[in-house]
């Protein structure tokens, strides 16, 4: 899992838990410790989404972490993070589950020489599992959580997008906008592994009106979000082992 929404819960919540810092890793660091332990009797890997297009990185600093939690035998990647709605059904404080994505973050992490733990031109006709989909969905429904899927635009980031380009993304297909989710999801598939990525809905943005939210009222919205993140999370990795 690589969480930027929820994390503290689900960091509190393992048991047997090691804590693995970026010096305790070869190669390049990681920025922040990685967690490993049992969630629900299952082996998780857990660490924050602490990268962003925006701070400059390259692709392969980038997705550093998705290449470590695949050598730890990572099968299942979890992602999540805070975005804004573009929908009408899709409101603040509500979870989203993307069903796919448009990439506008200006970053293809697989460019440059190619990796041979992956193809050189792996298929993304179905980045995200249709399977663990529907169990995130199943698993919000019981415990009556908000839940819609979506699509997510990825932009870099770090100024927010003007009304033109909100309405362009609309207008593309995009449910929601963030600043993170993609590359990671793409390094994610080029790896082998299935992956689900989930969103709390901090803001909502919709056509005709203002695309100015106040801080006070996004936080208030991440903070209802993240209880119902961490809640669908936990229901997630012990659905899991029925699979």
């Amino acid at each position: 899992m690589l969480l930027g929404s929820g994390h503290a819960s689900i960091a509190n919540q393992l048991k047997e838990k090691v804590v693995l810092h970026g010096d305790d890793l070869p190669g390049s660091p990681l920025p922040s410790p990685l967690l490993v332990g049992l969630l629900e009797g299952v082996p998780v890997a857990v660490a924050d989404a602490p990268f962003a297009v925006h701070e400059g990185l390259s692709g392969a600093e980038l997705v550093l972490p998705v290449r470590v939690l695949k050598a730890l035998g990572c099968e299942l990647l979890v992602l999540t993070a805070g975005a804004a709605s573009l929908s009408l059904q899709i409101e603040p404080g509500a979870i989203a589950v993307i069903e796919d994505h448009l990439n506008f973050s200006g970053l293809q992490p697989l460019i440059g020489q190619a990796d041979d733990d992956g193809p050189r031109f792996p298929d993304m006709t179905e980045p995200y599992s249709r399977e663990w989909i529907e169990v995130a969905r199943d698993v919000a429904m019981r415990a009556g959580i908000p839940c819609q899927l979506g699509v997510f635009a990825a932009v870099s980031g770090p100024a927010m997008p003007t009304r033109a380009e909100y309405r362009f993304l609309r207008q593309a297909g995009a449910d929601l906008v963030g600043m993170s989710l993609v590359p990671e999801a793409i390094a994610a598939v080029h790896a082998g592994c299935k992956v689900l990525a989930l969103v709390g809905v901090t803001q909502q943005v919709l056509d005709g009106k203002s695309a100015q939210v106040s801080i006070e009222a996004m936080v208030d919205a991440a903070d209802l979000a993240a209880p119902r993140m961490a809640t669908v999370l936990v229901g997630i990795v012990a659905a899991s082992q029925e699979r």
